[in-house]
């Protein structure tokens, strides 16, 4: 790279600040060509190839928390939410179907100058001021909120300062991060695996107690929290919920449900008991359960 992070994170802010009003609250979007078709799917932005692959409906996709406030302040009416925290449903669904599971990676440039120091060393790597890290903001989708919540775990068994690392990353939308990525103005983003698979970029695993891929670490994972403001999410494995809101969407979400071959080659995992009811929307009312 030939600018320092820190002035990349200048230029970021100097977007960000001339940017519509909406992108403060809701992010930016990726809508679908028109398919003529009277369903609409508000999907996660990690979703959109998917969700694109699935007949009949028109997508749109937001981070997912953006996504949630769009449907609860009456901005968006969809047929169907496909969420990557079946918690975000809260207060717009009162059921939802899991379909799949991610893991935290992080994402890389094969023609960076970093590139072999992303490989063998990430921890030195994101912390390095000669590297730009990207991520997305956690207000706006999961993924932001587990990058915060996987370092903060990073940090109690490594050297690694987390805040420090979040300082000095640069905030993109779900949407156009790995765009960026690939343009070269990051280096490395931390990014579901999935959307590493679609696009056929590099990627570096992290390790399993940070990812959130494994159900097994439920309880470690539980121990961070990020306050969203309307609620704290606690730290839990990746899961993907699906809900139809109106009976038009209900045919298309049992088609997006039934699509694990798509899934699997997409980089999702689905579990061999997916798909099944998520027993939580029943049980409570809040975003922190």
């Amino acid at each position: 790279m030939g600018r320092s992070r820190r002035s990349l994170l200048r230029v970021a802010g100097g977007t960000i600040a001339s940017g519509a009003v909406g992108t403060f609250l809701y992010g930016q979007s990726k809508r679908a060509e028109p398919t003529g078709s009277e369903t609409d799917a508000l999907v996660a932005g990690s979703l959109l190839r998917v969700a694109r692959e699935v007949p009949g409906a028109a997508i749109e996709a937001h981070g997912s928390a953006a996504a949630r406030r769009l449907v609860l302040n009456d901005l968006r009416r969809p047929d169907a939410v496909a969420l990557a925290d079946p918690r975000l449903f809260v207060g717009i669904a009162n059921r939802a179907t899991l379909f799949a599971t991610n893991a935290l990676v992080l994402a890389y440039d094969r023609a960076s100058a970093h590139a072999r120091t992303i490989e063998r060393n990430w921890r030195r790597a994101i912390e390095s001021e000669r590297i730009a890290i990207g991520r997305t903001d956690p207000e706006l989708d999961p993924l932001g909120y587990r990058t915060v919540m996987g370092l903060r775990l990073a940090e109690r068994t490594t050297e690694i300062d987390a805040q420090r690392v979040l300082e000095e990353s640069r905030i993109l939308p779900e949407t156009e991060l790995l765009s960026v990525l690939e343009g070269g103005s990051l280096d490395a983003a931390f990014a579901y695996r999935s959307m590493a698979v679609e696009r056929g970029l590099a990627y570096r695993p992290l390790p399993a107690r940070i990812d959130f891929s494994d159900p097994a670490r439920a309880e470690e994972y539980a121990s961070v929290t990020y306050d969203l403001g309307e609620g704290s999410i606690v730290g839990a494995p990746i899961r993907y919920g699906v809900a139809a809101i109106t009976e038009d969407g209900r045919a298309w979400a049992d088609r997006l449900v039934a699509s694990g071959k798509t899934l699997w080659e997409s980089g999702f995992t689905v579990p061999p008991e997916y798909p099944v009811r998520d027993p939580s929307l029943e049980a409570t009312g809040s975003l922190s359960e």
